[in-house]
């Protein structure tokens, strides 16, 4: 194994061992020792990559939009109809939240530790995967799929603010899988009626 990617698993692990951490403790309650036990390193290795508790926070946040948003993007490069884009992003969105829940809870509740510079970089990816929904739902108008009187932003909010309702009962409630799954298909047919062409 090369330094290199000894280094790259140390890195990896410290962030997982954070998550795991920040979602039980919170920010406040969170200590780089308890971290560093966890990832099975030393306190001052965590610091050789990440500069203070803060970093080491929006770096968690960061590796998480990105790795969502990179997900999101491959769905919609897929030769497919925009209707079925949209499910596929629905649940796909469903999927990743019940993958990395501690991720998603620790987005939910620690978000007034966000920097500036880190808020405006959060709301930079979330006007893309807005914009990417926006587009799929114009792409429908266009090709005579949803009706043509649709206003594109105003479904594309719709649709966004049915994917955060979910968040919730995903992360704290004790909602089984099934039941989220099937309440997603449920919330995708009512939408999906109020937009087709022919439903």
């Amino acid at each position: 194994m090369t330094k290199d990617v000894l280094l790259s698993d140390k890195r990896q692990r410290i962030i997982e061992a954070a998550v795991k951490v920040f979602s039980s403790k919170g920010f406040h309650e969170a200590k780089v020792e308890e971290i560093a036990q966890i990832a099975d390193v030393g306190k001052g290795t965590v610091y050789e990559y990440f500069s203070s508790k803060v970093e080491l926070f929006q770096e968690i946040l960061r590796s998480g939009m990105e790795f969502y948003n990179k997900n999101i993007t491959e769905q919609l490069s897929a030769s497919i109809s925009a209707t079925e884009k949209l499910k596929q992003v629905a649940r796909l969105h469903l999927r990743f939240i019940l993958e990395y829940k501690d991720l998603a809870k620790v987005t939910m509740t620690e978000h007034a530790h966000f920097g500036r510079e880190f808020r405006s970089w959060l709301m930079k990816m979330r006007e893309e995967k807005f914009a990417a929904i926006e587009n799929i739902i114009k792409s429908g108008i266009d090709r005579g799929e949803i009706r043509n009187e649709v206003n594109s932003r105003a479904a594309a909010m719709v649709f966004t603010g049915m994917m955060g309702g979910l968040v919730g009962p995903a992360v704290f409630g004790d909602e089984g899988v099934q039941n989220l799954e099937d309440t997603l298909e449920q919330m995708l047919e009512i939408l999906l009626k109020g937009l087709l062409a022919n439903p």
